[in-house]
Protein backbone atom coordinates (compact mmCIF):
# COMPACT_ATOMS: atom_id res chain seq x y z
CA UNK A 1 0.00 0.00 0.00
CA UNK A 2 1.28 3.48 -1.04
CA UNK A 3 2.44 5.37 2.03
CA UNK A 4 0.37 8.15 -0.05
CA UNK A 5 -3.45 8.74 -0.11
CA UNK A 6 -5.00 10.63 -3.24
CA UNK A 7 -8.34 11.30 -1.30
CA UNK A 8 -6.03 13.24 1.52
CA UNK A 9 -4.20 15.27 -1.71
CA UNK A 10 -7.93 16.39 -2.84
CA UNK A 11 -7.94 18.77 0.53
CA UNK A 12 -4.03 19.06 1.19
CA UNK A 13 -3.42 20.25 -2.17
CA UNK A 14 -5.68 23.24 -2.21
CA UNK A 15 -5.30 23.92 1.46
CA UNK A 16 -1.28 23.83 1.04
CA UNK A 17 -1.91 26.08 -2.07
CA UNK A 18 -3.96 28.69 0.19
CA UNK A 19 -1.85 28.73 3.34
CA UNK A 20 0.81 29.74 0.64
CA UNK A 21 -1.05 31.96 -1.51
CA UNK A 22 -1.51 34.08 2.57
CA UNK A 23 1.88 33.73 3.18
CA UNK A 24 3.14 35.51 0.00
CA UNK A 25 0.58 38.16 0.58
CA UNK A 26 1.55 38.69 3.95
CA UNK A 27 5.11 38.86 2.60
CA UNK A 28 4.78 41.24 0.06
CA UNK A 29 2.88 43.39 2.24
CA UNK A 30 5.16 43.34 5.16
CA UNK A 31 7.84 44.29 2.76
CA UNK A 32 5.65 46.78 1.23
CA UNK A 33 5.12 48.80 3.98
CA UNK A 34 9.09 48.17 4.93
CA UNK A 35 9.75 50.40 2.12
CA UNK A 36 10.80 47.92 -0.32
CA UNK A 37 8.46 48.16 -3.35
CA UNK A 38 8.99 45.31 -6.07
CA UNK A 39 9.04 47.86 -9.59
CA UNK A 40 9.81 46.58 -12.71
CA UNK A 41 10.17 47.98 -16.23
CA UNK A 42 7.47 46.89 -18.64
CA UNK A 43 9.62 47.95 -21.85
CA UNK A 44 12.73 48.26 -22.74
CA UNK A 45 12.47 51.22 -24.20
CA UNK A 46 10.49 53.04 -21.73
CA UNK A 47 13.01 53.37 -18.48
CA UNK A 48 9.67 53.77 -16.36
CA UNK A 49 9.23 51.69 -13.30
CA UNK A 50 5.98 50.20 -12.17
CA UNK A 51 4.77 48.56 -8.86
CA UNK A 52 3.95 44.60 -9.62
CA UNK A 53 0.39 44.58 -8.72
CA UNK A 54 -0.56 42.31 -5.66
CA UNK A 55 -2.81 39.68 -8.28
CA UNK A 56 1.16 38.65 -9.86
CA UNK A 57 1.97 36.69 -6.81
CA UNK A 58 -1.63 35.17 -6.24
CA UNK A 59 -2.11 33.77 -9.65
CA UNK A 60 1.40 32.48 -9.57
CA UNK A 61 1.36 31.09 -6.12
CA UNK A 62 -2.66 29.45 -7.15
CA UNK A 63 -1.34 27.83 -10.17
CA UNK A 64 1.93 26.94 -8.95
CA UNK A 65 0.02 24.71 -5.85
CA UNK A 66 -2.34 23.64 -8.55
CA UNK A 67 0.28 22.31 -10.43
CA UNK A 68 2.55 20.14 -8.10
CA UNK A 69 -1.15 19.08 -6.49
CA UNK A 70 -1.82 17.81 -10.06
CA UNK A 71 1.86 16.51 -10.49
CA UNK A 72 1.59 14.76 -6.81
CA UNK A 73 -1.16 12.62 -7.78
CA UNK A 74 0.02 11.59 -11.10
CA UNK A 75 2.85 10.04 -9.11
CA UNK A 76 0.77 8.50 -6.25
CA UNK A 77 -0.96 6.67 -9.23
CA UNK A 78 2.07 5.78 -11.19
CA UNK A 79 5.31 5.56 -9.25
CA UNK A 80 6.52 3.37 -6.58
CA UNK A 81 8.53 6.26 -4.70
CA UNK A 82 6.47 9.60 -5.32
CA UNK A 83 7.61 11.55 -2.11
CA UNK A 84 11.08 11.03 -3.34
CA UNK A 85 10.40 11.75 -7.14
CA UNK A 86 8.32 14.98 -6.30
CA UNK A 87 10.81 16.60 -3.27
CA UNK A 88 13.40 15.89 -6.23
CA UNK A 89 10.95 18.09 -9.27
CA UNK A 90 10.10 20.05 -6.67
CA UNK A 91 13.84 21.49 -5.84
CA UNK A 92 14.86 21.49 -9.21
CA UNK A 93 11.77 23.72 -10.19
CA UNK A 94 12.54 26.07 -7.15
CA UNK A 95 16.06 26.63 -8.40
CA UNK A 96 15.02 27.09 -12.17
CA UNK A 97 12.61 29.51 -10.74
CA UNK A 98 15.13 31.71 -9.68
CA UNK A 99 15.96 32.76 -13.47
CA UNK A 100 12.52 33.92 -13.39
CA UNK A 101 13.51 37.47 -11.35
CA UNK A 102 16.78 37.34 -11.96
CA UNK A 103 16.41 37.33 -15.56
CA UNK A 104 14.47 40.64 -15.22
CA UNK A 105 16.54 43.81 -17.35
CA UNK A 106 16.05 46.60 -14.95
CA UNK A 107 14.65 45.47 -11.76
CA UNK A 108 16.72 46.46 -9.06
CA UNK A 109 18.57 43.95 -6.95
CA UNK A 110 16.05 44.52 -3.91
CA UNK A 111 13.09 43.11 -6.25
CA UNK A 112 15.06 39.76 -7.33
CA UNK A 113 16.11 39.14 -3.83
CA UNK A 114 12.17 39.79 -2.70
CA UNK A 115 10.45 37.57 -5.63
CA UNK A 116 13.32 35.18 -5.00
CA UNK A 117 12.18 34.83 -1.51
CA UNK A 118 8.19 34.96 -2.42
CA UNK A 119 9.32 31.59 -5.05
CA UNK A 120 11.12 30.11 -1.77
CA UNK A 121 8.53 30.98 0.55
CA UNK A 122 5.55 29.09 -1.25
CA UNK A 123 8.26 26.20 -2.20
CA UNK A 124 8.47 25.12 1.12
CA UNK A 125 4.73 25.46 2.26
CA UNK A 126 2.83 24.07 -0.72
CA UNK A 127 6.00 20.79 -0.95
CA UNK A 128 5.93 20.17 2.68
CA UNK A 129 1.91 21.09 2.94
CA UNK A 130 1.65 18.50 -0.15
CA UNK A 131 4.22 15.81 1.44
CA UNK A 132 3.28 15.96 5.24
CA UNK A 133 -0.49 15.96 5.19
CA UNK A 134 -1.13 13.90 2.40
CA UNK A 135 0.74 11.30 3.90
CA UNK A 136 -1.38 8.22 5.11
CA UNK A 137 1.00 7.88 8.26
CA UNK A 138 0.32 10.89 10.04
CA UNK A 139 -2.19 11.64 12.57
CA UNK A 140 -4.27 14.53 10.87
CA UNK A 141 -7.80 13.70 9.36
Amino acid sequence: MPPYSLRRLLWSGPVSTIVATLANLLYYGVTNVLGKHYQLQLEEANPQLIRIPVLMPVVLTLTAGFLASLFFAILIRFSRRPGTVFLSVCLTALLLSFGGPFNLPAAAVQTKILLSGMHVLAAVIITGGILFLSSKGTNNR
